[in-house]
C-alpha cells in the first residue's frame, strides 16, 4: 500500500553545528512508534537521500514509501517502510550529534528479497575545524543478503576519507586520510559533532527498513516504522426516503486514507452483518438505509498493512408503528483500532 506522496521525506542538507541533537533522546533504552514516514520532527533521526557515489549526487526521482506488514516478522512490530529506487542513490537514516564520540550505536534494520547494496556516511568536524564549514567525510559500502532481515550498524565500520566544504558541497582537493574507522580519527584529531547516515538502493534492488536506531551511553532509541492510525466517524441524516448514513475516514493527520474503504454493518443477533462496502478516498461513504425494524448500524474500517482499523460509534435507527423513520445515536462505547491485521 502507498504512504500519500504528501509525506515529507528527510534528506541530508547542510550541517549546522548550533542545531545538532544528541544522540538518544531519554535515559534508558525506548522504543518510539513512527507512523508510515512521520519521524518525530527536531529528533535526533530522520529519513535520508543520498548519493552511493558522492554524498549530495542523488537521482532525480521522488523515492515513493510503501507500507506493508512484514516481510516474515518485522524487527519492531507487524509492518515496515519499502522502498524500491532506480538505483545511484541510498534512502535510510540520518542522525546527528554535538559528539561523535558519545554515539555508542547507529544502524537499522533491512530486508530485501534479491540482496541488497548500500552505503554509509559520516560527516565529522575536527577541533582544528571548528569555527569552519570544513568537515571530514567518511564512505563505508555496506550489503545485504537476500531474503533475510540483517541488522547494519555503522559505529565499527572503516570509511575511506576527504574533505569537504560544506558550504559548497565540494571536496577540498587532495585532502584524504588513511581508511580507519572514526574511533580512530577522533583517536587521532579530537573529538566534535558531525552525522551519521546508511541507506540501500544503490543496486536497484527493492529492499525493507525498520527498526531505525541511535544512542549512547544513556540508552539507545530504536523507531519502529509501522502503519497510519485512524478514524472512522458516523453521522445520520433522516431523510423522506430513509436515513443517510454518511461515514468520514480519516488518518492520523486529517487526511483521507489511500485506497480506502468503508464496511456498512449493522447489528444481528450473536454480532455483526455486512450490509454494503463503499469506496471513502475521495469522498465520504455515504448509504440511505430504510430498515423496516428498529436496527443498529456502524461503519468499520478494516485494519491494512497501510493503516490500522477503526470503527464509528454505533447509531441506531429507529421504527416505530405509524410515524416517521429516525434515528439516535448508540450509547455503546465505540471499539478500538484492530490489533490483528487482515492479510488483504
Amino acid at each position: 500500500m502507498l504512504v500519500r506522496s504528501g509525506v515529507v521525506l528527510g534528506v541530508l542538507g547542510a550541517l549546522l553545528v548550533p542545531s545538532l541533537s544528541s544522540p538518544a533522546s531519554a535515559a534508558g533504552d525506548a522504543t518510539v512508534v513512527v507512523r508510515g514516514t512521520d519521524l518525530p520532527v527536531g529528533g535526533p533521526i530522520e529519513l535520508s537521500y543520498v548519493g552511493c557515489a558522492r554524498l549530495y549526487e542523488r537521482t532525480a526521482e521522488v523515492p515513493q514509501p510503501f507500507v506493508g506488514l512484514g516481510p516474515d516478522q518485522a524487527p519492531a512490530g507487524e509492518r515496515s517502510l519499502r522502498y524500491d529506487l532506480a538505483g545511484g542513490t541510498a534512502l535510510g537514516s540520518l542522525s546527528y550529534a554535538r559528539s561523535m564520540a558519545s554515539t555508542t550505536t547507529s544502524g537499522l534494520s533491512v530486508q530485501a528479497p534479491r540482496g541488497a547494496a548500500g552505503v554509509a556516511w559520516v560527516g565529522y568536524q575536527e577541533p582544528a575545524d571548528f569555527g569552519t564549514t570544513t568537515y571530514w567525510f567518511g564512505r563505508a559500502d555496506v550489503s545485504a543478503p537476500a531474503g533475510a532481515w540483517t541488522s547494519v550498524e555503522t559505529t565499527g565500520l572503516t570509511y575511506t576519507w576527504s574533505r569537504y566544504d560544506m558550504a559548497t558541497r565540494r571536496a577540498v582537493g587532495g585532502a584524504t586520510a588513511a581508511p580507519s574507522t572514526l574511533a580512530a580519527m577522533i583517536a587521532e584529531r579530537g573529538d566534535g559533532p558531525g552525522f551519521r547516515t546508511v541507506g540501500f538502493g544503490c543496486d536497484g534492488n527493492r529492499f525493507a527498513l525498520d527498526a531505525l536506531r541511535v544512542g549512547d551511553a544513556t540508552g539507545t532509541t530504536t523507531y519502529d516504522l509501522e502503519g497510519l492510525t485512524t478514524t472512522t466517524v458516523m453521522a445520520a441524516r433522516p431523510t423522506p426516503r430513509g436515513t443517510v448514513l454518511t461515514g468520514v475516514l480519516r488518518d492520523g493527520s486529517g487526511e483521507q486514507v489511500v485506497r480506502g474503504t468503508l464496511v456498512l454493518e449493522r447489528q444481528v443477533a450473536g454480532g455483526w452483518e455486512t450490509v454494503q462496502v463503499v469506496p471513502a478516498e475521495a469522498v465520504d461513504a455515504t448509504v440511505t438505509v430504510a430498515p423496516e425494524q428498529t436496527t443498529t448500524y456502524r461503519w468499520r474500517f478494516a485494519d491494512r498493512p497501510l493503516a490500522e482499523g477503526s470503527v464509528s460509534e454505533p447509531t441506531t435507527v429507529t421504527v416505530a408503528p405509524g410515524q416517521e423513520t429516525s434515528q439516535e445515536t448508540s450509547q455503546q462505547p465505540s471499539q478500538q483500532p484492530t490489533q490483528q491485521p487482515a492479510q488483504r
